[in-house]
């Protein structure tokens, strides 16, 4: 009965971190894997980053298509961004991904540099910015990425992914900004190894 109880409680505490449409991670489970990646990045010198995947104008699928299949979309992205983190070799073991917020994802990548991070924030924005042959619309997503720096908090390093989302935004959607420094650079694209394509 006991280990019964205890299984039961493991099972609810599992669902309560994750999304219910999209299966990721809730933002607060999120936060609390990012602050345990930092303190890992301070002992051991490990570096890894964040991309924020934003899906442009969704509200637009709301309102024409009906907040069902805008539900659709989410649980789709939500699936290519599964799928692809999965295929690109010594990232997608240990990635975290998580509805941050609406219509954002939140991914924590395992990267050992900026260019590298680069690479993985291009390739989910194409894997997201796709239509097909009888899609009713096109989808598209800006992500806004950036390399942890040692010692630095979780609020820190989100506030830096969100203002390289943000420049993204402004600089006219469907791109890739990354946080370098104490400004935001746009990321050159850069063509990955995969084990398959998502």
């Amino acid at each position: 009965m006991t280990h019964s109880t205890g299984r039961a409680s493991h099972a609810r505490a599992h669902n309560d971190e994750r999304d219910a449409l999209t299966q990721t991670l809730l933002r607060p489970a999120f936060v609390s894997h990012l602050r345990t990646r930092l303190d890992r990045a301070a002992r051991d010198a490990e570096p890894f980053g964040v991309c924020l995947v934003d899906l442009d104008r969704f509200k637009n699928i709301n309102l024409s298509h009906g907040p069902s299949r805008g539900d659709d979309v989410l649980s789709e992205v939500a699936a290519r961004l599964v799928r692809t983190t999965s295929a690109i070799p010594g990232v997608g073991d240990e990635s975290v991904i998580a509805r941050y917020d609406g219509n954002a994802f939140a991914l924590l990548v395992e990267t050992l540099s900026a260019r590298q991070l680069a690479a993985v924030a291009e390739h989910l924005r194409s894997t997201v910015s796709t239509r097909a042959p009888d899609a009713p619309f096109s989808l598209s997503a800006s992500v806004g990425a950036a390399l942890a720096r040692i010692g630095e908090g979780a609020d820190a390093l989100l506030l830096r992914a969100e203002q390289a989302l943000f420049l993204a935004k402004q600089s006219g959607r469907d791109r890739v900004e990354v946080a370098a420094g104490p400004e935001p650079r746009r990321a050159e694209p850069i063509v990955l190894s995969l084990r398959h394509r998502a």
